[in-house]
């Protein structure tokens, strides 16, 4: 295996790897968005469901 094949294997592994590195990275981002969400909406509901109940 010559000196440029090997090269473009290097370049090809570190270019994969750091492409499913940022998709995961963007992956666990857009859960934790979603997650804060989901719980702001469930918190709202609750407070609206507790004064709707005192009256």
């Amino acid at each position: 295996m010559d000196q440029s094949s090997f090269s473009s294997f290097a370049r090809f592994v570190i270019g994969f790897t750091l492409f499913i590195s940022i998709s995961f990275g963007v992956t666990f981002a857009v859960q934790t968005y979603a997650s804060g969400q989901d719980a702001a909406q469930q918190q709202a509901a609750a407070a609206a469901a507790m004064l709707e109940y005192k009256k």
